[in-house]
């Protein structure tokens, strides 16, 4: 081939000043002679013949072309010294970069690895797919990480350029227009480029050997933060870090990846206003990223990520669930039930959630559940639903249901429509959570009983059926001395207790019980800690009984909605308030048989638990086909019962 190798020293002297900056440790170094000698490698199998100055300045345009000044570049970046340094293997694969980071700083970043069977799947889902109708549209990660989501949209744009015979050195122009990633980590930027750069070296190389060193441009992984740059762009102003050169709003035809998962504290007054439509309480970063990537789409344009469930019923995403379902048609969830081994060191239940910009659709949503990763790998059992069955309102806002039969929803519906809330004025019973958080009041906590205390419940209290004052024993302080803060946390008179942590693999979700005796003795009252709800009649008398909603709540029918509901291993009262109660004529009974298992013996307790899964049954109009589908439904499971 011809060469037009242009003189490329006033580039080798810019980009070397940049090269400066980050290049703090002999490993990264290490990292850059390895691409250095790849592609001399690759250079000489393609006849090019480059020599290794030229070759230097080219994979230093790639690594770190696009980086800001250093003056610049400390304005916004995360730093942690020399995370690098706790990089000791021989051998390094550069497709995953978080083994040298600390697990402190990936917390704090919300950082985690994506499987690749995920990724691909994602990439499915979105239709992006190795054909000439990908050629002239775009792709974005908006949290790109170390790139696997880059690497595997890549390989696939790469595939369909090689389809449509598009000549070799046109490729790396259409890529750098195609595929973009921005993450605010430099060193994920810095190894996403390094895993491309390794990908793309024939059509870059390719490239230069015809049009020169000096129109090759870097690789368009930005180093920047992906919420802030959205801001400003929508506020008309110039980033202090902005080499994107364009809006981000309504340029992508797809947006992709694995948002980062983190609380966040104190949150900007310019994020809040900019994503103040979905935005309630403390938002979660990744609810930021799904508000972010609707509103990067252009119309009809897709987005796939993986998130958490959270989402599904939390009343912290309420506003967002709301935002995508003006925006968007939801297209396909796929739910995974193995929440361990998705994520290393990551106990999120998981869903991949594929969405596309258009208003509301009448197309069907495609649900799928999997155990594992294993499952991507082999045709899973799926099924359409509509919208509406899917997306419920409850009491002013709308909760996602997912579930894998259309028998499961059939039920919900029937429920959800039938019978008053929880929180309903004919119910007149409201769920709260318990007020003390220990670790507030340590200094006033006491192993001892005193004049100057009242007895603190713990969730490990509280069993199904069951209660058992200080199960802990002196593991737990079970005592909370009265003083003018802790005086208004009182709790008086008989209440249900609920267990607000519970998890898929264990076989109850709602894990709750009445001390009746425990109540009565405690005339003066008693606290309840917060990974405990507390449900009474709300001010006034309800003429429900306890006991009835004790028998409700404990029940298959209830087990069986609540799993359809829920998305994380929060047992919230937002949600117990959204409970469906069927009053009527078997409250008597549901009450007097619920008082009944809870004075019985563990052991005797089956025959009355089948006699209480029946009435409530029949209490909410459900046959015998539709219970014993349920009770299927639930068998089905996998438990751990260890935490019950």
């Amino acid at each position: 081939m011809s060469m037009t190798l242009q003189n490329d020293k006033k580039i080798n002297k810019s980009v070397s000043q940049t090269f400066s900056v980050f290049i703090d440790s002999d490993l990264e170094r290490e990292f850059f002679n390895a691409i250095v000698s790849y592609y001399l490698n690759e250079s000489d199998k393609l006849g090019l013949g480059l020599g290794k100055s030229q070759v230097t300045t080219i994979c230093r345009i790639l690594l770190y072309g696009n980086e800001p000044s250093s003056e610049d570049s400390l304005a916004w970046q995360i730093c942690e010294g020399n995370i690098l340094g706790e990089y000791h293997k021989k051998e390094f694969a550069v497709m995953d970069y978080l083994h040298l980071v600390s697990l402190e700083l990936r917390k704090q970043l919300g950082q985690y690895s994506t499987p690749v069977k995920i990724v691909k799947y994602i990439l499915k889902s979105v239709g992006y797919i190795p054909t000439k109708n990908i050629l002239f549209k775009n792709l974005i990660d908006p949290a790109c990480g170390s790139g696997a989501f880059l690497v595997e949209s890549s390989r696939i744009y790469l595939n369909a350029l090689k389809k449509a015979n598009v000549p070799l050195s046109e490729w790396y122009p259409m890529f750098t227009a195609a595929i973009r990633g921005i993450d605010v980590d430099p060193k994920a930027c810095f190894f996403a480029r390094l895993n491309l750069a390794m990908l793309l070296a024939p059509p870059i190389l390719d490239f230069v050997s015809t049009d020169g060193i000096s129109k090759l441009k870097p690789l368009p992984v930005y180093c920047a933060d992906t919420l802030h740059l959205m801001v400003l762009k929508g506020m008309g102003a110039s980033p202090v870090y902005d080499t994107l050169n364009t809006s981000l709003e309504c340029q992508s035809d797809f947006v992709v990846g694995n948002p980062p998962y983190y609380k966040i504290r104190g949150i900007d007054r310019s994020i809040k206003n900019a994503f103040a439509e979905s935005i309630y309480g403390h938002p979660n970063a990744y609810a930021l990223f799904i508000h972010a990537g609707i509103v990067m789409l252009k119309a009809n344009g897709r987005l796939g990520f993986i998130i958490p469930r959270s989402m599904l019923s939390g009343l912290y995403f309420k506003n967002l669930r709301g935002f995508i379902e003006r925006n968007t048609s939801i297209k396909e969830m796929v739910y995974i039930s193995d929440r361990k081994k998705v994520f290393d060191n990551v106990l999120h239940g998981t869903m991949i959630l594929t969405l596309k910009r258009n208003k509301q659709s009448r197309e069907k949503v495609t649900i799928s559940f999997i155990k594992s990763l294993k499952d991507m790998e082999n045709r899973h059992a799926e099924i359409s639903v509509d919208r509406n069955k899917i997306i419920q309102r409850l009491n002013g806002t709308t909760v996602w249901f997912v579930a894998n039969t259309s028998e499961t929803y059939a039920i919900i519906d029937r429920i959800i429509k039938e019978h008053p809330l929880l929180s309903d004025h004919k119910i007149n019973c409201r769920a709260k959570t318990g007020q003390i958080v220990w670790n507030r009041v340590k200094p006033l906590l006491t192993t001892d009983k005193k004049p100057c205390t009242l007895p603190l419940v713990w969730a490990t209290d509280v069993r199904k059926f069951s209660f058992s004052f200080n199960k802990m024993g002196a593991a737990r302080p079970c005592y909370l001395k009265l003083n003018p803060k802790t005086q208004n946390l009182i709790v008086k008179g008989l209440s249900i207790l609920v267990q607000r942590v519970t998890a898929d693999e264990q076989p109850s979700r709602i894990v709750a019980c009445i001390p009746g005796e425990f109540c009565k003795k405690e005339r003066n009252g008693y606290f309840v800690e917060n990974h405990l709800n507390i449900i009474q009649p709300a001010v006034g008398n309800s003429e429900i009984d306890l006991y009835f909603i004790l028998g409700i709540f404990n029940s298959e029918v209830v087990e069986f909605f609540f799993r359809a509901m829920n998305g994380n291993t929060q047992v919230s009262a937002t949600e117990l308030n959204l409970l469906p109660i069927p009053t009527g004529k078997y409250n008597y009974k549901i009450a007097n048989i619920a008082k009944e298992i809870q004075i019985t013996r563990e052991t005797k307790k089956e025959n009355l638990l089948r006699k209480l899964n029946v009435l409530v049954g029949k209490a909410y109009g459900l046959d015998t086909n539709e219970l014993s589908f349920i009770k299927r439904h639930l068998n089905e499971k996998e438990y751990d019962n260890s935490g019950n």
